[in-house]
């Protein structure tokens, strides 16, 4: 998995401060930007510290930008003691509210995989997307998210989307794995979320 950059990382923290802060009047001005098409998401610069988005190409300034919007719509994030130096990608998110979502053992009137059955058409439609049509589907997992308070590793986030197109797919490959298999650690037989 590719590591965020040290700007992804500043960004993401620049993020939680809104929300450690209660900056309710920028929250909101970015949550506006779920509300726009992608391509008019330059409605926000104006939000933004520039140092962030100077000299990213446009498409790298609309990832941020994307972020920045759903951060704002669901501002849950995971602490730098959680990520203990483990970054954890969106299947990995996604993997915990599938484990939320799932019924607790001895309820009879819903079949056991109903949720995950959904989730995975989601999950799997996601994964499939192109890079233009990528904010629709990311605005309503982030929604499915938000609905069980499951955190996101937002500077992950932005790197993996940066890489969205690149040859050989590794990001949609690392989230399907992160999604069905779960977190393994180095040389461990093990499958987890932690």
């Amino acid at each position: 998995m590719r590591t965020p950059t040290s700007r992804d990382l500043g960004f993401a923290a620049w993020l939680s401060r809104l929300a450690e802060e209660e900056n309710r009047g920028t929250l909101a001005a970015l949550r506006r930007g779920l509300l726009v098409d992608e391509d008019r998401l330059f409605e926000l610069y104006g939000y933004l510290p520039p140092n962030f988005l100077a000299g990213l190409s446009n498409a790298d300034e609309q990832v941020y930008l994307m972020v920045a919007a759903l951060f704002a719509y669901h501002p849950a994030y995971f602490t730098k003691d959680e990520l203990k130096g483990r970054p954890r990608n969106l299947g990995e998110s996604l993997r915990l509210l599938a484990q939320a979502k799932q019924p607790a053992q001895g309820e009879a009137d819903q079949p056991e995989d109903l949720l995950p059955e959904s989730l995975k058409r989601r999950v799997e439609a996601l994964l499939a997307a192109h890079r233009e049509d990528l904010f629709g589907y990311l605005r309503q997992v982030v929604s499915l998210l938000k609905s069980e308070d499951i955190k996101v590793d937002w500077a992950q986030l932005l790197n993996d989307l940066q890489a969205w197109e690149w040859s050989g797919n590794p990001v949609q490959w690392q989230w399907s794995r992160s999604f069905y298999v779960g977190h393994q650690e180095k040389g461990g037989d093990e499958s987890h979320v932690s």
